[in-house]
């Protein structure tokens, strides 16, 4: 049986949470400002996604090289 790299994110998530999980599937590391972009989102949203993702531990956070100001998001490792 093959396995694919896209992994479907669990029932548990928002209908945002799983939309910013899917998106970042696709493009890996980005700020909360280029997500909010990319999906059209609100600020506010993207910034309750994240944190749902990130306490569910499917995303990580850290620090922007370009702007130590911001913050990065990607997804955990498996």
């Amino acid at each position: 049986m093959a396995t694919t790299e896209t992994t479907t994110p669990p029932d548990d998530l928002t209908p945002s949470a799983k939309f910013v999980h899917f998106v970042l599937q696709h493009r890996s590391q980005q700020t909360q400002s280029e997500l909010t972009e990319a999906t059209s989102l609100s600020a506010r949203t993207i910034r309750e996604a994240l944190g749902q993702l990130v306490e569910t531990g499917r995303v990580v956070e850290e620090r922007c090289v370009r702007d130590a100001r911001k913050r990065v998001y990607s997804l955990a490792e498996e």
